[in-house]
């Protein structure tokens, strides 16, 4: 494969001051790339404009955050209205109307028809951190499960979870011990050279089993560790970071299955695809799968920063069950400020009212519209989503599934960066994920015809790509 002379998008004098006084400033472990080097001034719904008044069309919604569009003016009301009243207190010590109503929306929405409790804090990687204690405080066993290609957050809890690449861990062991990764159910290029529904020939307690899970209960299982030493398996029901992979249905219930048998603690994490993404509250729904314990973050509060973590009541109570941790055994400063609060209720009400539905119709409007491309064209392999979480596999080859290598210009830009970086200069906001792929997460509110004009740039500018490449 010939490697293309690529020109990144260009940079406005009056961005390229903004940019250079932040590196001046920040820190340098950031992620922003020369292929989206975005100034903002300001947004509004799905429209992001720079600070030269360039408008775009945001495709990304601050990685899957800004669910009801940027500054929705529900969601800016109830925190204008609260803002008048009372800002902070600390939920962990106090009481106050926004917490308590907003924890109670929660535990009505999440799967699973039992008592359960609430934790609010101030970001996803809080809520994986509240999770592991959880789980080891109430089952005092040393071991958890995690998925090769998760992304759990930066934290060291996120970080030892987290399976998605080398650059996220590196250098900073050692991290929390007895975490074992297994592969997950990524069926278009199945590590195991298997293919669905032929690799379900096994089963696990009567229900079907997937191939790449017989590895956890055929191989970890049995050579590496017993069942009854794991406290949690912790699950994203659809992969974000890894590439918006989504597993088979049979999946979640074998999962389910065999954490019930070993008495282990099964966990969700639904920061990404949650919060009505994939046209339902949560993507486990479209399996009626409940777990034990509920990781919520990401859209949960239109961009304010929050988190929730959404567990059976006995997990998370001592008064429920004598197993659970003890008061002052965990807690947040800043978890369930009564600001964020009543933007975390305003927002809910909002996705329950009009964007769940929104979502599923206008997600499915574009993913037939990015497979009418990927029929087009050679470099797309697949298209996969539920609701507007789609992702999209780039390939060389599309009968081999070869991906393109990790460098693709003279300048040693990636395909990702490419892509998006010439949607950028186009007006349309698309991020990567995954090493191979690209991902759709715009705000629910987006209409078929925002759908349409960004299904446009996409097809123009993989013409480009691909005549370029191969």
């Amino acid at each position: 494969m010939k490697k293309i002379d690529y020109t990144p998008p260009e940079i406005s004098k009056k961005a390229q001051e903004f940019i250079t006084r932040d590196k001046k400033i920040m820190f340098g472990a950031h992620t922003r790339t020369r292929s989206i080097p975005l100034v903002v001034d300001y947004a509004k719904g799905a429209r992001v404009i720079d600070v030269n008044g360039k408008t775009f069309l945001d495709f990304g919604a601050g990685f899957a955050v800004v669910g009801t569009g940027h500054c929705h003016p529900d969601v800016m009301k109830a925190v204008t209205d609260q803002v008048k009243k009372l800002i902070h207190i600390s939920g962990s010590d106090f009481y106050y109307e926004p917490q308590i109503e907003l924890a109670e929306k929660l535990i009505e929405i999440t799967p699973g028809k039992f008592d359960k409790r609430v934790y609010f804090g101030s970001s996803g990687a809080e809520a994986v951190e509240t999770t592991l204690k959880v789980s080891r405080y109430f089952t005092r066993r040393p071991r958890m499960i995690s998925f090769i290609g998760a992304f759990h957050g930066r934290t060291f809890a996120g970080m030892t979870m987290s399976g998605s690449k080398k650059l996220q861990r590196a250098h900073f062991s050692s991290l929390i011990p007895e975490v074992y990764h297994i592969p997950f159910p990524y069926c278009y290029n199945c590590i195991f050279n298997e293919t669905y529904p032929h690799c379900l020939r096994k089963e696990f307690e009567g229900i079907p089993l997937p191939y790449c899970l017989s590895y956890l209960t055929d191989v970890i299982f049995e050579r590496l560790i017993d069942p009854e030493d794991v406290s949690l398996i912790l699950v994203e029901p659809i992969q974000g970071e890894g590439g918006y992979i989504i597993p088979p249905k049979e999946f979640l219930p074998a999962l389910r299955k065999i954490a019930d048998k070993y008495g282990i603690i099964l966990a969700f994490d639904e920061i990404q695809c949650g919060m009505g993404r994939t046209g339902k509250w949560f993507a486990c729904d479209h399996v009626n799968i409940a777990p034990d314990i509920m990781l919520i973050a990401k859209a949960i509060a239109s961009g304010f920063p929050m988190s929730a973590t959404v567990g059976k009541a006995e997990l998370m109570d001592p008064e429920v069950d004598s197993r659970a941790w003890r008061p002052g055994a965990h807690g947040s400063t800043f978890g369930g400020n009564p600001v964020i609060a009543a933007a975390g209720i305003a927002s809910l009400k909002i996705i329950e009212k009009e964007l769940m539905k929104n979502a599923a119709e206008v997600g499915d409007f574009l993913k037939k519209g990015m497979i009418e491309i990927m029929n087009r064209h050679r470099i797309i392999g697949e298209v996969r989503g539920l609701g507007l979480m789609i992702g999209i596999e780039l390939v060389q080859d599309k009968k081999t599934k070869e991906h393109f290598p990790s460098a693709v210009t003279i300048n040693r830009e990636n395909i990702k960066e490419v892509i998006t970086g010439e949607c950028f200069k186009r007006g349309l906001i698309l991020y990567g994920a995954g090493f191979n792929s690209l991902r759709i997460s715009p705000p629910l509110m987006i209409t078929k015809d925002d759908a349409a004009e960004a299904l446009k740039i996409i097809e123009e500018v993989i013409t480009k790509v691909e005549g370029q490449l191969l």
